[in-house]
């Protein structure tokens, strides 16, 4: 199981951020040489139907991967819980602390000292994944970041999630932070059984924060008929993941695909599923360990219902498969690493390039920093003219100093140059 010794070991990481921010003039050499390489990037899939508990589909879906800002759920759920109960109401108004507003892109860009209200905050998450969002949730429902960690993984245990440990509310980068498709699954039908009253805020594509239109990350609620939820996620170790509810004919499904090598290829790999999973019979014997779960309606009015874990695993956990690896691409300088996402000055970008380098001076010795401009009027930080090794190199180094890093080949990186808004379609950005 992997709860038994992933809490120590996400407070050890945590320990050692500490440690390395006051000791970093000497002990940043160290730190570079030590950073560990990026996990292989686990692919998985799987399709429950969301009445019966029914496995429809799956695909190495116990093989361990890095949630990203699919922990997100988590943090919902807490949340939502507390509304539930009247500890919070949607109109509370909560703190920014200095932890929170210096959180990694993407986020609302929350000044420390400020206030934000829970809506906001709901919001920010389901729309912009917004990690500093995230952190004020988790800092007033647990008092701290660590210990809403401790929540977050006592609920995941009682919901069943047997293969699941939380280090943090955002998803950010934590080597000690693991979860499963079928977890994420298990997750996905607690908030819509149980919450269907919250359900809303996942099928909300913008909203106006402070007279700023913030934009979604979830194509598919545009490009999916029936889709109505839920998240996004991507950190460099974990490839691009989704978790996606869709209704058809009264019939709810839910699918968990995790690390997609692009945006575009894991949303086709949720359409492939969903296809799949609506052109089969529905079954009408329940596979589940005791009375059925109703299906919630497309706009869940009905009284909250638990979850139930289904009542057989599809199978033991499996290998997990690595990613593919192409020799000859991976010599050629053909590729491009971006650090964070959506910075809205120069001058931060220039600000995030600068600490970049210091990070990780050697595998970015010999690449060109770039400030992009966007129509949208947002800033890319990129360093381009880098060998596969060179990107994987500096991606390790600087997640483990938590920088969002992804690498990109040089032709995706110049085509979203020269879009506008819709370059989210090509490079999603704080997922």
């Amino acid at each position: 199981m992997v709860f038994r010794g992933g809490l120590a070991q996400c407070r050890q990481e945590s320990s050692l951020s500490r440690l390395i921010l006051r000791c970093l003039p000497v002990m940043l050499a160290v730190l570079l040489v030590a950073a560990r390489p990026a996990h292989a990037v686990t692919h998985a899939s799987i399709l429950v139907d969301a009445r019966t508990g029914q496995v429809l589909e799956a695909d190495n879906a116990d093989a361990l991967a890095h949630p990203a800002s699919l922990a997100k759920l988590m943090t919902l759920y807490l949340t939502f819980q507390r509304l539930d109960e009247g500890k919070l109401s949607l109109s509370s108004e909560l703190y920014v602390s200095r932890h929170a507003a210096w959180q990694q892109p993407m986020k609302l860009w929350l000044r420390p000292g400020s206030m934000i209200t829970v809506q906001s905050a709901i919001l920010g998450i389901t729309t912009e994944s917004a990690n500093d969002a995230a952190v004020v949730l988790a800092e007033s429902i647990g008092g701290s970041e660590n210990a809403f960690a401790d929540l977050m993984n006592q609920e995941a245990r009682r919901l069943g999630m047997t293969n699941t440990t939380f280090c943090n509310a955002s998803g950010l980068p934590n080597y000690a932070q693991w979860t499963t498709a079928r977890d994420m699954a298990t997750l996905a039908l607690a908030l819509i059984h149980t919450f269907p009253q919250y359900y809303h805020f996942f099928d909300t594509p913008d909203f106006d924060f402070r007279g700023r239109i913030v934009d979604g990350h979830d194509w598919l609620l545009n490009e999916y008929p029936g889709v109505d939820g839920m998240k996004t996620g991507y950190i460099y170790s974990s490839g691009f993941n989704i978790v996606t509810s869709a209704v058809r004919d009264d019939r709810r499904l839910v699918g968990v695909v995790l690390g997609g090598r692009t945006a575009h290829a894991r949303d086709l790999q949720m359409i492939a599923l969903l296809d799949q999973g609506f052109a089969a019979p529905a079954t009408t014997t329940p596979l589940v360990a005791s009375d059925v779960v109703p299906a919630p309606p497309i706009r869940p009015a009905t009284a909250p219902q638990p979850i139930r874990p289904v009542a057989e695993p599809l199978r033991p956990a499996e290998t997990i498969r690595p990613a593919a690896w192409r020799e000859d691409f991976a010599r050629e300088r053909t590729w491009t690493i971006q650090v964070g996402a959506g910075f809205r000055s120069a001058y931060s970008v220039d600000h995030v390039l600068r600490s970049a380098r210091r990070c990780a001076p050697t595998p970015l010795r010999r690449s060109h920093a770039e400030v992009v401009r966007l129509r949208r009027s947002d800033y890319l930080a990129r360093f381009s003219d880098l060998s596969y090794l060179m990107a994987h190199r500096a991606c390790s180094a600087l997640e483990a100093r938590r920088f969002d890093c992804r690498i990109l080949p040089h032709t995706v990186a110049r085509r979203s140059e020269i879009v506008n808004a819709a370059a989210a379609a090509v490079l999603p950005t704080g997922e």
